[in-house]
């Protein structure tokens, strides 16, 4: 019987503990950017989502000269922000470089402004090549937890 109370004790305490998260003082000023581009104009249209906040952001940028211009559309739970973080790493760690714009370009960026890392990697859109096939997994992962009125306002 005390075994048993024991085992309850314990699955009892673990249940209602918190789960540990990715965000922390190293991970705060993370922010994970994808979304499409004009190479030619300097154009950028897509979406942020920040680990401080734990929000997601439209982004647009009109030409070089412009800044980003951003506009909060929705948030997201910390486990997605984690498990997407984790994704993106893990991709960046094994597939080092990705650059093969086309005349426009798709991209996935990861930004720490903490340890000053900022990894890009870019693609041509027209083309489903294997060097960009994990990136476009994650890229389309990314559009799922868009708001759906999100997109729809975006790209007008």
């Amino acid at each position: 019987m005390r075994i048993v109370l024991i085992l309850i004790t314990c699955f009892a305490c673990g249940c209602m503990s918190t789960p540990s998260t990715c965000i922390s003082e190293r991970t705060i000023g993370t922010v994970i950017r994808w979304g499409d581009g004009d190479l030619q104009k300097g154009s950028y249209k897509g979406y942020e989502m920040h680990a401080k906040e734990l929000a997601i952001f439209a982004v647009e940028k009109e030409n070089m000269q412009s800044g980003m211009n951003q506009r909060r559309i929705d948030s997201v739970d910390t486990r997605f922000f984690c498990r997407t973080l984790q994704d993106i790493v893990g991709t960046f760690t094994a597939i080092q470089s990705l650059y093969s714009p086309g005349k426009t370009y798709r991209s996935i960026e990861y930004i720490n402004m903490k340890t000053n890392v900022h990894m890009k990697a870019i693609w041509n859109p027209e083309f489903a090549t294997f060097g960009s096939k994990e990136f476009r997994a994650i890229y389309d992962s990314l559009m799922l937890v868009l708001p759906p009125m999100s997109t729809v306002q975006h790209e007008k």
